[in-house]
């Protein structure tokens, strides 16, 4: 029998970026339970449902083939964010001070700074880059550190220098301001990379990103296609049960499914993406990417062996909840817009590996699977090109606004592809007679 809970959402904001345990929760889900935002006299609906939790959902066979589909997707990582924890023990582990960090916003400056001389202007200026970053957190980084010992050679007052440089360089040409940049990246920037890893990755299908701007399989699933398709048969009961049990949610998220090519679905589910994490304790954080009027999952799977683990315990601190899942278990949770984490893994011996399904927003944006693969081939031809305007050294073959210039179109042509942005434009004109 299901028990069915409600509990008010408590504000715990600061718990973000935080590892939490026990003082975080007061009681421990072990049986089939469902909860609701609200209290008991509050109607139960799927605009308040916070998430539903099933034991034994999935066969042993069915754990058996996700694992060996997707064990491998799991990596060494250092791109998740909040996920990963505080760097307060890495800094102090590795003698850091937080102004020694590279952030995210200074790698974006520099980034700009040293674009290539004949770089197509889209607008973009330091002060639009700096507005962009005011309201995110200065310790983002990319797991770089400045090399203080150089950097004081020329600015002996360490506090502040990069604003120093920055205002020094305002009035310089743009040669001299990429030469200068070229400098601060060659000099001061350490080789060390010291983000905190996490045995993480992605499978299935993506969206388009400003390095690699065309929808895509994910490298794991390009490459092992066929090991991949062995979790199958896990994601299908996935997709069953998430109907069976919230089927307005699903019916919003296979909505949109339908929008796209099929080539860019997991087979005939709702998901387009899969995020594999492997013996890994999460922080306080909110996930990012997936559709708002669908829902998130997490489902635990172990190795053929069945080792399984102890601990790991799945928290909610703003309704002071967790959930013991184990292996076969399947929670439907609403992980967009609620606060989660994991509780620290007891012992040595564990075997745990979460999938999380999910359907990406942005995949939306994409046109037909070949339309996207032609733009993937437009980007490796130009980054292969050596005599191309825009090479460089590394250079990606990616240039701001390069699908809006005549090469593109003159690509599109020679491919006999149809411009599917042309369509759209001629069928909203459409509508005005």
């Amino acid at each position: 029998m299901t028990k069915e809970l409600f509990r008010f959402a408590e504000n715990v904001e600061d718990c973000i970026g935080q590892f939490v345990g026990s003082d975080r929760y007061n009681l421990l889900i072990e049986n089939d339970t469902d909860l609701y935002a609200g209290n008991l006299n509050e109607e139960k609906n799927e605009e308040n449902v916070i998430f539903k939790f099933r034991k034994n959902v999935f066969s042993k066979e069915e754990c058996d083939l996700a694992y060996a589909g997707l064990r491998e997707a799991a990596t060494l990582s250092q791109n998740r964010g909040k996920a990963a924890g505080p760097r307060g023990n890495l800094l102090s582990q590795k003698g850091l001070q937080g102004r020694d960090w590279v952030t995210n916003e200074h790698n974006a400056i520099l980034d700009f700074l040293t674009l290539p001389l004949n770089s197509f202007d889209d607008g973009t200026t330091v002060e639009s880059i700096r507005d962009m970053y005011k309201d995110r957190q200065k310790e983002e980084t990319r797991g770089q550190i400045w090399i203080r010992s150089e950097v004081v050679k020329v600015y002996p007052e360490y506090h502040g220098w990069f604003d120093k440089w920055l205002s020094g360089i305002h009035n310089l040409s743009r040669v001299e301001k990429r030469n200068e940049a070229l400098q601060v990246i060659n000099n001061y920037i350490s080789v060390t990379n010291y983000a905190k890893p996490s045995m993480s990755g992605i499978a299935g299908y993506f969206d388009r990103y400003p390095r690699i701007p065309y929808g895509r399989e994910t490298s794991y699933t390009e490459k092992n296609l066929e090991k991949f398709k062995l979790c199958y048969p896990y994601l299908n009961k996935l997709n069953s049960k998430f109907k069976e049990l919230i089927p307005g949610r699903w019916e919003a998220q296979r909505n949109e499914t339908i929008k796209l090519d099929p080539k860019f679905v997991i087979d005939d589910t709702v998901f387009t993406t899969l995020t594999v994490n492997y013996n890994w304790r999460t922080a306080c954080h909110r996930d990012a990417g997936d559709l708002a009027s669908g829902f998130s999952n997490i489902c635990g799977v172990t190795g053929p062996e069945g080792k399984g683990w102890r601990g790991g315990y799945f928290i909610l601190p703003e309704y002071k909840i967790a959930i013991n899942l184990q292996p076969g278990d399947m929670l439907l949770v609403n992980n967009h817009e609620g606060i989660h984490a994991n509780d620290e893994l007891i012992g040595d011996n564990n075997d745990r590996m979460t999938i999380v399904a999910y359907f990406r927003e942005k995949m939306l944006d994409l046109k037909s699977w070949e339309y996207e693969n032609l733009r993937k081939q437009f980007v490796e031809e130009r980054r292969l090109n050596k005599t191309h305007k825009y090479t460089r050294n590394r250079w990606n073959g990616v240039s701001p606004n390069m699908f809006e210039e005549q090469e593109w179109y003159d690509y599109m042509i020679k491919h006999d592809m149809k411009d599917p942005y042309a369509e759209e434009a001629v069928s909203d004109l459409s509508t005005f007679f």
